[in-house]
């Protein structure tokens, strides 16, 4: 039995099934999210309540992790405005605008052979948007159009994202390579 259905059937051994499959996978993803362990064991606990309690709304043409996902994400962008409302000034917008439009479509084979600690390193430094797309695409291995599925905005907005992270990874994965070799 899947989980989503064992979860429709009995929802308390449901939840346990979701947490034995799924527990460690959202907790990765959730501590990539938050940065700290507590506030990911929060945002799981969140989560799988969550999906317990709203399981009728799985959609059978989904992925449950995909929809499991969508909900921690949802949360966590929550939790992300209740901390910090920052307001863009309109010089930033602008120049964001801009690195939208020229966005090159590089190919993704810019990462390999990147050391696992340092690139985990650099994609800690991002900003909690730019860490998102940089974890569905390069940890999750998920494509555009799932990403933009998963994180509700227009595939637009999913290309700046990942080309500005891009962009921001290249700059610390340099700044962390230089520092290593200083070390030695």
């Amino acid at each position: 039995m899947e989980v989503w259905e064992t979860i429709r059937a009995e929802p308390m051994a449901g939840a346990r099934m979701l947490i034995a499959e799924y527990g460690d996978r959202l907790y990765s993803a959730a501590l990539i999210l938050t940065q700290e362990s507590h506030s990911a064991e929060d945002l799981v606990s969140r989560t799988v309540r969550q999906a317990v309690v709203k399981i009728d709304r799985f959609d059978l043409s989904y992925s449950f992790w995909n929809w499991l996902y969508t909900i921690m994400l949802n949360f966590h962008r929550t939790d992300q405005r209740k901390q910090c409302a920052e307001v863009a000034d309109a010089p930033d917008f602008v120049e964001q605008r801009i690195d939208c439009l020229n966005a090159d479509g590089e190919t993704d084979t810019w990462l390999s052979g990147v050391d696992a600690e340092l690139l985990r390193e650099a994609v800690a430094r991002l900003p909690p948007a730019l860490r998102t797309v940089v974890m569905l695409r390069y940890f999750e291995d998920k494509t555009l159009a799932e990403m933009v599925k998963i994180m509700g905005v227009p595939s637009g907005t999913v290309k700046c994202h990942l080309h500005r992270a891009r962009l921001r990874l290249k700059g610390v994965l340099v700044e962390l390579f230089k520092k290593g070799e200083n070390k030695r």
